[in-house]
Order: structure tokens, then sequence, then C-alpha cells
């Protein structure tokens, strides 16, 4: 009996020194990434932190070999100690750098661009007042010659939820869905397991009076739902039995993405996305379906909303792109985790499958092996072309 504990405890101890080395033991993989993340009002980085936790398993490293560091390696707005920030955007690189910075890089990465609030800072004064004013975020003339530029070199642009979606001016927007060619309709939703007031804490302070403000009815609903909006301050609300059979959005992967990417045919999607058309230079890998029933169909259609939308859109010719129409990357993440080859054999110790709202069960199911393929296929991709200008 106690020659077995002490093998148990062995294996215990043993298991992860051994995952840690095989890791460890991997050849680095050097890829330039740039990370533009201004959603950062605290210092947890969730908007980016899953995807530096599957570069860092990837063994991706900067050219100088040194690891990422998720809380520095950014640009974007970040925050310090008592109210104290620093803001670092393209600027730094000085005027017309464009150019030369997508030379230098391979890989770049939005991973949000909605900013900074002074109803989303906890360290501003007017945190959670009713007042909302920009403080800093959008995508900017800057960044947009660096899009242009990246495309025009091949390179690799990744980017998600909120990329073309306001603080974003117009007339950039413009521009930027005419350069990768996704046009957004407006629209963005997020499904709520309660729509009472009075029992979700997270059911914005805004929502009601905008329902009112609509339909000139008060708003009463109590269920789980879909809550659409779009920038012309419209609004929709589903509601589970009433308007919805299935209550949380569906993203649902083609055979040839769940082949190629190793991701599941369908998971619930309980957090924020918008709503966009990719025109024919750009493919789709999957869409988000919300499963109305027939009074659900006829308010969408009452504002031209579709059920059916893209959840990822793919070009992969003369230059990579994908958008993930979703908080894809936000994520909550120990990065500590990532050191260990084959953690994922026990991911199902790290969320528990009945609670949908786990963010850990969609990075496990989905994002993880999703982003997987996409960072391997990137490092081929490289090592190729390292060896040929060899």
């Amino acid at each position: 009996m106690w020659k077995l504990v002490r093998v148990l405890v062995f294996l215990i101890l043993i298991i992860p020194v051994i995952s840690w080395l095989a890791w460890k033991l991997e050849k680095k993989r050097p890829i330039n990434l740039l990370v533009i993340d201004k959603t950062t009002p605290e210092k947890n980085f969730s908007e980016h932190l899953s995807f530096f936790w599957v570069a860092n398993q990837s063994k991706w490293v900067k050219p100088t070999g040194e690891e990422y560091d998720y809380s520095k390696d950014f640009l974007g707005f970040h925050p310090g100690e008592n109210g104290q920030y620093v803001i670092k955007d393209l600027k730094v690189f000085g005027k017309g750098s464009s150019a030369h910075l997508a030379d230098s890089l391979d890989v770049v990465f939005f991973a949000d661009t909605y900013g900074i609030y002074n109803s989303n800072w906890k360290d501003h004064p007017d945190y959670g007042k009713d007042t909302i004013s920009l403080f800093y975020g959008g995508l900017q003339a800057e960044e947009f010659n660096l899009l242009r530029e990246l495309k025009r070199k091949g390179k690799t642009i990744i980017a998600e939820f909120n990329f073309f979606a306001s603080p974003t001016s117009p007339i950039i927007r413009k521009q930027t869905e005419q350069l990768l060619g996704v046009n957004w309709s407006g629209w963005i939703g997020k499904y709520y397991h309660s729509l009472d007031t009075l029992i979700n804490p997270e059911i914005p302070q805004w929502l009601p009076e905008l329902y009112r403000k609509n339909y000139n009815s008060e708003y009463q609903f109590r269920k789980g739902g879909i809550v659409l909006v779009n920038n012309r301050e419209q609004i929709i609300i589903l509601e589970q039995d009433v308007h919805l059979n299935e209550g949380l959005p569906i993203l649902k992967s083609s055979l040839s993405t769940q082949l190629e990417y190793n991701v599941p045919e369908e998971v619930y999607y309980p957090f924020w996305f918008d709503i966009n058309e990719a025109d024919a230079r750009n493919h789709v890998l999957a869409n988000f379906e919300i499963d109305v029933n027939e009074k659900g169909k006829r308010l969408l259609d009452s504002l031209n909303v579709p059920n059916k939308f893209p959840a990822i859109i793919e070009h992969d010719k003369d230059y990579k792109f994908l958008y993930f129409a979703c908080d894809f990357s936000d994520n909550n993440m120990g990065i500590y985790s990532s050191y260990f080859r084959g953690i994922e054999n026990i991911s199902s110790a790290f969320y528990s499958p009945d609670q949908i709202k786990d963010r850990k069960m969609f990075f496990w199911n989905y994002y993880r092996p999703f982003m997987l393929t996409v960072m391997d296929s990137i490092s081929a991709k490289q090592e190729r072309r390292t060896k040929y200008l060899d």
C-alpha cells in the first residue's frame, strides 16, 4: 500500500517536471509580433492574454530570443499605480514609419480598439457613472497606414471584435473595410443569462432606457436572452422562449474548418460579437447562428438583421488576414500553464462544463486548438522563408 502511495506521489511530482522540460527543450520560433490593445483599464490584460498564452506555448519569441511579456509587449493603454498611465502607440515610431515597420514585422494582432472610457477605468473619478466619455481609443490613421503596408508586403494581420466599431471614426472605418473586404453592419450583440436588471448587475444602465426610447414601452424582460444594438441607437431584445428557441448564440464551424483547426462543429458563445459581411476576397470559416422562432425572426427582419452571419473570416492568398467577429481572445488565463507541454490533456480540471459563461471552457475547447493551428502555420511559413533566404 505504502509502495503504491510513494509511486503515485513520485508521478505527481515528476510529471509536471517532464512536461515543463518537454516545452523548454523545444526549438524557439522567432516571430516579430506586434500586439495592439487599447482596452486595458485593469492590469489583468484579459483582451490579449490568451493570445500570448498560445504564442508562448508555441515557443514564439522575439527576434532577440527573449520571451514575450504580455504585460509590457503591446501598444495601447498601459495602466500604472494610483491613476498613473502611459499611452504607447504607433506615434512612438515617428511619422511615415509604416513602410519600415511593416518590413520588420511578421504578425500584427489588433486585440481590441474599443479603448478607455471614464466609466470603465476604475482609477478615473467618473468610474461607474452614467456620463460616458472617451479617454483613449479607436482605430487611428497611423494604424490604417500600417495595415495598408502589411497587406502590400504580404504579412499576417489578425483582428477581432471592435476593430471596425465605435469609437473608430466613420472615415477610417470605411477605408479599413474597403482595404480588407469586411463590412460592419453597425450591429453588435451579447447574450445575458438574465435580462432582469435587479438580478443581473452586468446589464448596462443605458439598456432599459434605450429600449423605452425605441419602443415607447416599459422594459419588462426577466429571462435570459440576446441584446443587439447598433450605431444608430436602435435596439433589439430577443428573450428566451419568447423570441428564441435556443437562448445562446451558436458558433458553427464548417467541416473543413473542423478538420483543419481541430475544433468542434458547434460551441455556445455567450460573449460580445458583431455582425459583418465579407466580400468575395475572403471566405468564412465559421458562422454565428441565433436560433429564433417566428416571432424573433419577424423582429430581426423588421430591422434587416440576419440570424446567421460570419464569426471567423479569412483571406489566405497574397497576404494573411483573420477577423474574429467576437471577443475571441478575451480570457483571463494564467500564463504559467502555457509552460507545460501536454497541459491540454488535463484541461477539464480548469473549468466547469456546467458553467456556459466560463471563458476558460471556450479557451480550451475552441480558442486554443484554433489559434495553435494558426500559429503553427505562421511558424512553418517563417521557417521556410528563413531557409530560402539562407
